[in-house]
């Protein structure tokens, strides 16, 4: 058994520290998150945000994937299976493809609780403002179904946080279970070892 930690930009995952889960498993991040930390992958699907990350030199030090890597600045592509989904369920497909056994989904929070914005780089470069409509989720839902379908033999955990939206048809699927972040929190604050 082997965990990839996949996180994801919605609020709920300001309450997992990056550097806690890089000594228990592998992670996998997408857009700015390469800002505060260096995941063991970094994945960026939106063409300014991967651009930025690669004139920056980040991708020629660290594993990062997009959909076009710019020529000689280290970035690598999307496996061709998932390419057109968007940075979250990319990362997951790598940590799949990579062949992680248990899919942790952290700040993936699909939506909102609150009808506003859910992200934890809003008002950033690139990203909406506080005031703007929050973005449909239906894309990554329907993303990460088919990554379960994909990988059926494979564990996938949504961890949710008060701020993560309810996804029904979740609960329909065989190798997903769901767990509070806070049953997560602790999980992750006494393994003595790997996930």
């Amino acid at each position: 058994m082997s965990a990839a930690f996949i996180l994801g930009n919605g609020k709920s995952r300001l309450a997992v520290n990056p550097s806690k889960l890089m000594e228990i498993g592998t992670v996998f991040g997408c857009n700015r998150l390469y800002q505060e930390c260096t995941p063991h992958c970094l994945v960026a699907t939106d063409r300014p945000i991967a651009e930025e990350i690669q004139n920056s030199g980040y991708a020629k030090k660290h594993r990062f994937h997009t959909r076009k890597p710019i020529v000689d600045l280290g970035g690598r592509f999307l496996a061709k299976d998932y390419k057109g989904f968007s940075s979250g369920p990319n990362a997951a497909s790598l940590a799949l493809i990579d062949g992680h056994s248990d899919i942790y989904l952290i700040g993936m929070d699909l939506g909102t609780t609150n009808g506003m914005v859910n992200n934890i780089y809003t008002n950033t470069k690139f990203y909406k403002k506080d005031l703007d409509p929050p973005t449909y989720p239906g894309n990554w839902i329907n993303q990460i179904i088919k990554l379960t379908e994909d990988f059926s033999t494979r564990q996938f955990w949504r961890i949710e946080g008060p701020e993560s939206a309810f996804v029904p048809r979740f609960n329909k699927i065989q190798n997903m279970r769901i767990m509070s972040m806070d049953k997560f929190l602790e999980k992750v604050n006494t393994a003595r070892g790997p996930l």
